[in-house]
């Protein structure tokens, strides 16, 4: 079963025309808001935010908490909320005709509902229903400009996880879930044909230091002259 989202034959309505997103995305706890963020700043682009940081009490994540205290009663529920999310960040940077950096998009959103359905937690009539919502919605947006895909250890992301005390989910989140989950990302990453992707190793510990920093920006250079950016970025 290929990943609706990571093949360019799903979007041939659409043409080869691209939107103007910058996704970076990567498993649980890999730091993808501190890089989305760094880029946002450095580019001068847009930030589209999973979760935002003052988030602890918002309606995305009190349903996190349910999801991970009941992940069989709520998986469906929670994977159509953040679809419909990354589908109006999508629509929004379309619209507005500007560039626009994603911290987690649609193109990896189906990667959680399949790790949740191969786990047991989701039945196959809500992955049907799942897969034809996400196929609607391509129809109606245009591939990336770039995928970002950051790449850590499951024991570095449970740390990361644990320390950035987001509500409970540091408790809550199984480790056997993120092996499941980085070994479906790795096999999507495979296959992800949308646009030039980079893959940038994040296992260092500490900080998003100026010599990480400066890494970053050497591995995107090649592909963000291609974009409508910031030229102190180039």
């Amino acid at each position: 079963m290929k990943y609706l989202a990571a093949n360019r034959e799903n979007y041939k309505s659409r043409g080869d025309e691209r939107n103007m997103a910058i996704v970076v995305d990567g498993i649980i706890g890999v730091g993808k808001s501190t890089v989305a963020k760094f880029l946002s700043e450095e580019l001068g682009i847009k930030l589209y935010q999973e979760i935002l940081d003052d988030a602890a009490e918002s309606l995305t994540q009190r349903m996190l908490d349910k999801f991970y205290g009941d992940q069989t009663r709520w998986s469906a529920i929670i994977q159509v909320m953040f679809l419909n999310h990354r589908f109006k960040d999508l629509k929004r940077i379309e619209k507005e005709l500007e560039n626009g950096i994603l911290d987690r998009s649609i193109y990896g959103d189906e990667i959680f509902a399949r790790t949740i359905h191969q786990r047991g937690q989701m039945s196959e009539d809500e992955l049907i229903i799942y897969r034809e919502l996400l196929s609607n919605m391509l129809e109606h947006i245009k591939a990336p400009e770039l995928l970002i895909y950051l790449d850590v250890t499951v024991d570095t992301a449970m740390k990361r996880i644990k320390k950035r005390s987001r509500s409970t989910e540091g408790d809550l989140i199984p480790e056997d879930y993120l092996i499941d989950l980085q070994n479906n990302y790795n096999e999507w990453y495979e296959e992800f044909s949308l646009c030039p992707k980079i893959k940038i190793d994040l296992n260092q510990e500490g900080e998003l230091n100026d010599e990480k920093k400066k890494m970053i920006l050497d591995k995107i250079r090649p592909y963000i002259t291609e974009v409508s950016i910031n030229e102190k970025a180039l």
